[in-house]
């Protein structure tokens, strides 16, 4: 039996915060609220047009899909609140700062006897869309 094995592993991908990765993001934001507010007006106009259609077909089913529609606008305010919220704190964020942006999965290969948080323990550091770090929890820097 080999003393070594490859595994998967969790992958931290952090970004250093520029003004520029801070004008993305909030762009990027931006985008996503005004697609938001597109879809709440399109509720709106779904919601009209059903009612003049249940009015014929179905009076009953009227208050059911009234709530529907409500509880999709309900779904879309939230998150525009949330997207709101986001953009607020971009600005909050100081140049230079490191901001997790998600995770990804890498292979590796362990042996009997390393350090457990070490292997697992890896973050990956980007500056404007260029690598700038690979780190490992101990703060060894892998190249």
């Amino acid at each position: 039996m080999s003393d070594s094995l490859t595994i998967k592993r969790p992958v931290i991908v952090k970004v250093k915060v520029t003004e520029g990765f801070k004008a993305r993001m909030a762009a990027e934001i931006r985008e996503n609220i005004r697609k938001l507010d597109a879809e709440l007006q399109q509720l709106e106009f779904q919601i009209k047009r059903m009612v003049a259609e249940l009015e014929k077909k179905n009076p009953q089913g009227i208050p059911a899909a009234k709530q529907h529609v409500e509880n999709e606008r309900q779904k879309r305010i939230n998150a525009k609140n949330k997207l709101t919220e986001q953009l607020k704190n971009i600005s909050r964020i100081a140049i230079g700062a490191e901001v997790i942006q998600g995770s990804l999965e890498s292979y590796t290969e362990i042996n009997i006897g390393d350090d457990w948080e070490d292997i697992m323990g890896v973050e990956v550091v980007v500056c404007d869309d260029k690598i700038i770090d690979i780190r490992r929890r101990n703060n060894n820097s892998d190249g």
